[in-house]
């Protein structure tokens, strides 16, 4: 396990610097078409699609890293009140719904990204192909970060209920 927590602190700190320079290069691409409207007088319109393509990467790329270290908004009104056995089959659900739409967004996307494939986007001269094939990569990062994520709920809360068996006495 400490070498698949290793691998996931690793890709994690990639994947984060990754998206720190497609943010980057977001921003200089967009900085680049104000710069060419407004003080040139002719915008470069390829900016503006090159720029979305990268925001769509940046933001498919953190999906795994976010779910692996529990930076989306969880909800846990609901759990909190009930018992912690049920909180664990709670999670298993919730973790088995995700992984399913997870799994949805890797094959169509996958199915997407192969027919688009002779399609080109015309200001730029690159097949569409690139943009679609965020979704079916990031999702697959995302499940595999919700795996990653599942394991130490899983983990947490065993030893949880574990600690309280061993607590409680009966009277």
């Amino acid at each position: 396990m400490d070498t698949l927590e290793r691998f996931a602190g690793r890709l994690v700190s990639v994947i984060h610097n990754l998206a720190a320079l497609l943010l980057a290069l977001a921003s200089a691409l967009v900085f680049y078409q104000v710069v060419t409207r407004f003080v040139i007088g002719h915008s470069a319109t390829w900016t503006e699609v090159l720029a979305r393509a990268v925001i769509i990467w940046m933001v498919f790329l953190v999906s795994g890293p976010a779910l692996y270290l529990g930076r989306m908004i969880p909800i846990d009104v609901i759990r909190e009140v009930m018992p912690k056995r049920v909180q664990l089959w709670l999670i298993r659900f919730v973790t088995a719904a995700i992984a399913t739409v997870l799994l949805v967004l890797i094959w169509y996307g996958y199915k997407m990204t192969l027919r688009v494939m002779d399609q080109q986007v015309a200001m730029i001269g690159i097949s569409v192909a690139w943009f679609y094939a965020a979704v079916p990569i990031g999702s697959a990062l995302a499940l595999f970060g919700l795996f990653l994520s599942h394991l130490d709920a899983e983990r947490g809360h065993i030893g949880q209920l574990d600690e309280g068996d061993h607590g409680e006495t009966i009277e």
